[in-house]
């Protein structure tokens, strides 16, 4: 058994504790299989989590999104859930400080580890006198671990990114200079591809490839495997960047002396960090990067909405293709799942999916994450409803998108609960307001008609959208838990409340919002979110006595957009039944 493996070298190194989170050195949501170590270790193959061994103690920590998942996942592997944020239930920090005993020794891989996270794991032991080792305990145990990838680098052309890698770097020494700093390490994934408009295939499903990036004010540089550059590519780069082999980054960081760097401790690990010599000064803050590509260019924005004009139609012909089958139960979620992917392959500039697609039947909805496999999924009913939860990686732009489907028949509270869950919709769809607004603001007025309800769903209300990179992006985070960031023009992100019923049933309704400005008057300026995203809402499963007349006045002139966008991509048959079911409707 793993567990006891990894038990016996933990005594073997005096270890009390050895933490094993959900990262790669680089602080990326979703890993290379080579990186995911708490899987390998737990059997949990969620997003997001993070393992904790001693002697005696065998616990994960996971949130809500993946209660029901996890407790089935890690069934007979000696771990035991920590519900996150659950009554009765400590922090793993909380954990810690009050189990383990004086002069203990934790123990992590530290390239695994973020920075921040370290400084408050070190801050909260040090009471105690708990010593933080640096230790590897996985990879000899892990033999058949993947390889990492070798994917080639292409780059992405000024035609869809609007500004060259030069300009890029421009907008980045210029923020350095603000704060007065000599240079910027960046860790992040998603923020270097943006940067040198590079884009490869290193994680599933988000184009990017597994490097680090320095940018000084007089020089930048590059460190990636050559190995995945053709000649063209190198060329180009070589044009305003340095190019290093991946691992020299230690080194190059180890060499500087009086400087003042710039470092977001939110996303450099802990290894890359302390390679930083004590002569330098440290700057920190959010990744410089990651406020710019936030608020989406001209090009950009045009780019990304014929994105989603073309994943719109191919989630128009699937929605007409599941309501005509004769037999639904014929099909199981996962072959219903290629058949969607079937139908974006043929958008033009269709790269993959921007994540495994989650087509959940029945009480499977109720696990937010839930992804079906050949092997193991569910078999369709004509009853009840089907959440699909898809998105794709396009040339110009990446999609996110929800619609819960009716397969037959429903009860009066599957009704009520899409209807409350659509009122939600539209409430964040339809919202106005004052500039200087920031996320979590957005988070509470969209949860306000489901708290009415008295319900609440156990995830954030919307998440930032990159630009052919991760579907996931910050800013902004319309949550509860979101630090606060201003929510400003430019923009994207995604409105997805939703009622997740374990045993019943889950449902989500998401589109993606841009913000644009609204008005100026005396009161200052407002601003409003136009919905870029364009699929026919259920309207067999709303009882429109739960609506009032500025809400169905909403969702017909969404429809009427729909009808409007998609409409000349289908055929005679469709455009029919699109025209039937984003219909009008009234009290």
């Amino acid at each position: 058994m793993i567990l006891n493996k990894i038990r016996e070298m933990m005594k073997e190194q005096n270890i009390n504790a050895y933490i094993i989170p959900t990262l790669d050195p680089h602080g990326s949501e979703y890993l290379p299989e080579h990186f995911k170590e708490r899987k390998f270790v737990t059997g949990f193959s969620g997003s997001q989590g993070t393992a904790l061994i001693t002697e005696e103690a065998a616990l994960l920590w996971t949130d809500g999104r993946y209660f029901i998942q996890a407790e089935k996942e890690i069934k007979d592997t000696g771990f035991s859930l920590m519900k996150m944020g659950i009554e009765g239930y400590p922090t793993l920090n909380e954990w810690l400080q009050e189990n383990l005993a004086p002069n203990s020794t934790v123990g992590l891989n530290a390239k695994y580890y973020l920075q921040s996270n370290y400084e408050e794991l070190e801050k909260l032991l040090s009471d105690k006198k708990i010593k933080i080792v640096d230790s590897d305990l996985i990879s000899d145990l892990w033999t058949d671990r993947p390889a990492l990838s070798n994917s080639e680098v292409f780059l992405h052309d000024i035609k869809y990114t609007g500004l060259s890698s030069e300009e890029k770097i421009e907008q980045v020494r210029e923020e350095l200079s603000k704060v007065k700093a000599d240079l910027t390490i960046l860790n992040g994934l998603d923020d270097i591809a943006w940067i040198f408009n590079i884009r490869a295939n290193d994680i599933k499903n988000t184009p990017v490839v597994i490097s680090y990036a320095v940018i000084e004010q007089e020089q930048a540089y590059l460190f990636i495997d050559s190995a995945k550059l053709k000649e063209s590519v190198k060329k180009e780069l070589e044009k305003f960047c340095a190019i290093k082999s991946y691992d020299e980054i230690f080194d190059h960081v180890a060499n500087y002396t009086d400087k003042t760097i710039y470092i977001n401790v939110n996303r450099i690990n802990r290894k890359l960090y302390s390679e930083i010599g004590p002569s330098n000064r440290i700057v920190r803050g959010k990744d410089i990067s990651s406020k710019l590509k936030s608020i989406k260019n001209k090009v950009e924005l045009e780019n990304q909405k014929n994105a989603y004009i073309k994943d719109g139609v191919a989630l128009a012909k699937f929605t007409y293709w599941i309501k005509t089958q004769e037999d639904i139960s014929k099909y199981n979620e996962y072959e219903v799942s290629e058949k969607l992917l079937e139908f974006r392959k043929m958008q033009e500039g269709f790269i993959e999916p921007s994540f495994d697609t989650i087509a959940a039947y029945g009480p499977n909805a109720a696990m937010m994450h839930y992804t079906a496999t050949e092997k193991e999924n569910a078999q369709l009913q004509s009853r009840g409803f089907l959440l699909v939860d898809s998105g794709g990686q396009y040339i110009d732009g990446t999609t996110d998108i929800t619609r819960t489907i009716v397969l037959g028949e429903l009860t009066e509270e599957e009704k009520i609960d899409f209807t409350y869950v659509l009122k939600s919709h539209l409430a964040l769809m339809g919202i106005v307001f004052l500039k200087g607004t920031d996320d979590r603001q957005l988070d509470a007025i969209t949860r306000a008609p489901i708290w009415k309800y008295r319900y609440d769903y156990k995830s954030g209300t919307g998440h930032g959208v990159g630009y052919l990179l991760g579907v996931h992006e910050t800013p902004p985070t319309v949550s509860m838990k979101s630090a606060g960031n201003e929510v400003k023009v430019g923009m994207i992100f995604s409105n997805e409340p939703g009622i997740y019923k374990e045993g019943k049933h889950g449902i989500r309704t998401e589109n993606i919002v841009e913000v644009i400005e609204d008005v100026k008057n005396e009161s200052g300026t407002f601003l409003k979110l136009n919905t870029i995203s364009y699929a026919p809402i259920d309207l067999e499963a709303i009882d429109v006595n739960y609506l009032d007349e500025d809400e169905i006045a909403l969702l017909n002139e969404y429809h009427a957009k729909v009808y409007d966008k998609l409409s000349p991509y289908l055929s005679e048959d469709e455009r029919e039944w699109l025209k039937t079911n984003i219909r009008k409707i009234t009290r």
